[in-house]
């Protein structure tokens, strides 16, 4: 089971911003949301899948792209926080349902309220 669901947006004068995260508790630093947001950005604009190692966790990822190529809107990664020993294949199918409800909803900010029961869903995985 993931340890939560975290929400980036790139601004072009700050930097990788937390759009929202579920659970609650869930501890998001701007390390973590800066190398979330650079494993996609160091492969392509294009939308796509990354997957990274932490030291305490690992990050399976989804971004929107930017540019030509995009799905929703620009610019958003959707990244589900995973333990250490988890493999981040697991949840790629998952993951593609996830972020595109959860970037359909971005427009009218509504996107925040389907956070828990999307992390709940993870549970059957």
């Amino acid at each position: 089971m993931p340890v939560g669901i975290l929400v980036i947006r790139w601004d072009n004068e700050i930097g990788p911003i937390n759009e929202g995260f579920y659970p609650e508790t869930l501890k998001i630093t701007n390390n973590l949301l800066t190398q979330v947001y650079s494993s996609h950005r160091y492969q392509s604009l294009k939308p796509g899948f990354a997957s990274i190692a932490l030291k305490n966790s690992k990050v399976v990822s989804f971004f929107s792209g930017v540019g030509q190529e995009f799905i929703s809107v620009e610019n958003y990664v959707v990244a589900l926080i995973l333990r250490r020993d988890e493999k981040p294949g697991k949840y790629r199918e998952v993951l593609k349902i996830i972020a595109a409800e959860i970037l359909e909803k971005i427009p009218d900010d509504t996107f925040k309220k389907v956070l828990p029961r999307l992390y709940n869903q993870l549970a059957k995985v």
